[in-house]
C-alpha cells in the first residue's frame, strides 16, 4: 500500500524529529471514522520517513499545524513532495528520498487508534452540543420576537382602529411575524424527525 500519491485519506498523528538528522518520520493513519462494520485486516500502521529534506525546519513547522488533520502527499514531476490538507496546499519540499513503511497493527496500535477515534468523536460531539445550544437560543429569540409583535399589534390596532392605512401596515407586519413563527415550528418539527 502506498502513502505518497495514494488515494487514501490520511491523518497526521505525529512528527518524529531525530536529532542530528536531516530526516523526519511522519506517523499516519487512515482510521478517521467509526466504520459500521469493523474489518481489522483493512487497518494498518503507516509511517513515512523523509530523508534529506532541504528545508526540514520549515516543513516540520508547517506540518505541526496539521497534526490530527488530513494530510495528502503528492510527488511532482520534478520529484518534489507536495503536501496538502483538505484542499489547502501546505507547500512543496525538496526531499532526497522517502521510505513508506506499512505494518500490521499490534495491540498498542489498536489502543492508540481507538483513542484517536474517541478524540475525534468527542470533538464532533462538543461541536454538535454547541450547535444545539445556538439553535435553542435562536428559536427562543424567534418565539420572543413573535410574542412582542403580538403585544405591539394588539396595542397599536386598538389605538389606530379608525386609520385603515395604519391597520393595513400592522396586518402586514403581523403576517410577517406569523410566517416567521410557521418557519420556526417547521424547523422544530424537522429536528424532531431526525433519526
Amino acid at each position: 500500500m502506498k502513502i505518497v500519491s495514494s488515494n487514501l485519506n490520511f491523518i497526521l498523528l505525529e512528527i518524529i524529529d531525530e536529532k542530528n538528522s536531516s530526516a523526519l518520520k511522519l506517523k499516519l493513519t487512515h482510521t478517521n471514522h467509526f466504520p459500521r462494520k469493523l474489518k481489522p485486516n483493512e487497518f494498518r500502521n503507516y509511517e513515512l520517513q523523509l530523508n534529506g529534506i532541504e528545508h526540514k525546519k520549515k516543513l516540520k513547522t508547517e506540518l505541526t499545524k496539521f497534526i490530527d488533520d488530513y494530510l495528502d502527499i503528492e510527488q511532482t514531476e520534478t520529484k518534489m513532495l507536495d503536501f496538502w490538507s483538505d484542499g489547502y496546499q501546505i507547500g512543496e519540499f525538496k526531499i532526497d528520498s522517502f521510505l513508506e513503511i506499512v505494518t500490521e497493527l499490534d495491540k498498542e496500535d489498536w489502543i492508540e487508534n481507538y483513542q484517536n477515534l474517541l478524540n475525534l468523536f468527542y470533538k464532533q460531539f462538543d461541536l454538535t452540543d454547541k450547535e444545539s445550544h445556538l439553535q435553542t437560543k435562536f428559536l427562543d429569540r424567534l418565539k420572543k420576537l413573535k410574542e412582542e409583535e403580538m403585544k405591539k399589534y394588539e396595542r397599536k390596532s386598538e389605538f389606530f382602529k379608525d386609520d385603515k392605512d395604519k391597520i393595513n401596515g400592522l396586518n402586514e407586519r403581523m403576517n410577517l411575524a406569523n410566517r416567521i413563527e410557521q418557519i420556526r415550528q417547521q424547523f422544530i418539527s424537522e429536528l424532531k424527525n431526525i433519526k
